[in-house]
């Protein structure tokens, strides 16, 4: 069984082995889903710096965070890779397609469309060629605000040029888009 099917039913929550009906309905969803994905990539490099109490970067970009902390310091990274990643805006469309027909469908999409963000994004990093790189790290996990998008999307404005808004409430469209910290050694 491949990596985005394994990870798409554990996002639909399944705990055991999956019936065949229950896999081929999954396989034929992510199949639907790779069909309409055009993932894109987006990555920039920054030194990163530690003065005895804090790790920043040499732009306008706010690490102060014990979750930041705790990621760059397990590694003593000194190098800081933000990474942007979207399946485009077709696969939100799909998805939605379902919304009042077949919203059953429309789960299966959508754990699909989560496991493939992931999976094309981890192997998008892995071509990186990161030197004892700590994991992804995304704003609006642990105690780094989601408003630190917007500090992200200020940083990088070539990001619209690979399809991805940020809202006022700094949720980025198409949805299945990621931004991610990644700490690494130079």
């Amino acid at each position: 069984m491949s990596e985005d099917i394994k990870l798409a039913l554990k996002y639909l929550g399944l705990k055991e082995a999956p019936d065949e009906e229950q896999l081929l309905m999954v396989e034929s969803a992510m199949e639907e889903i790779k069909k309409v994905a055009r993932p894109q990539f987006l990555h920039r490099f920054y030194p990163l710096h530690f003065d005895g109490s804090k790790y920043y970067v040499d732009v306008d970009l706010n690490l102060d965070y014990r979750s930041t902390f705790g990621l760059f310091s397990r590694k003593q990274s000194d190098c800081l890779c933000i990474l942007v990643s979207t399946l485009g805006s077709a696969v939100d469309k799909r998805i939605s397609k379902y919304k009042d027909s077949e919203p059953s469908k429309m789960v299966l999409l959508d754990a699909c469309a989560n496991s493939l963000i992931e999976v094309v994004t981890d192997e998008y990093q892995k071509k990186l060629g990161l030197k004892e790189e700590t994991f992804r790290y995304a704003p609006g996990y642990g105690d780094v605000p989601l408003s630190m998008q917007r500090q992200i999307f200020d940083l990088i404005p070539e990001i619209s040029k690979i399809g991805i808004e940020l809202d006022p409430c700094n949720m980025m469209h198409p949805f299945k888009s990621m931004t991610g910290l990644i700490g690494f050694k130079a």
